[in-house]
């Protein structure tokens, strides 16, 4: 799944009203991100956005991806 960047990942820490963002050269590097930090993120919403900050992968699609609840 290739998208050209940048894009962002998008959480709510639990301690904090807003959001945080974080930025990647494109979705392979977001996906890779969110993969090593599965465990930390799962809870905080996690989503992935494009360059114009629209909704690329929402929590669920995620979830179903890293859960390995993911239909085929």
């Amino acid at each position: 799944m290739s998208q050209t960047g940048p894009v962002f990942l998008r959480w709510r820490p639990a301690s904090m009203p807003a959001p945080e963002l974080e930025r990647f050269d494109d979705l392979d590097a977001a996906l890779d991100a969110v993969e090593a930090r599965w465990a930390e993120l799962r809870g905080q919403a996690p989503q992935i956005l494009d360059t114009r900050r629209v909704l690329l992968l929402s929590t669920e699609e995620l979830r179903g991806e890293f859960d390995g609840t993911r239909q085929a």
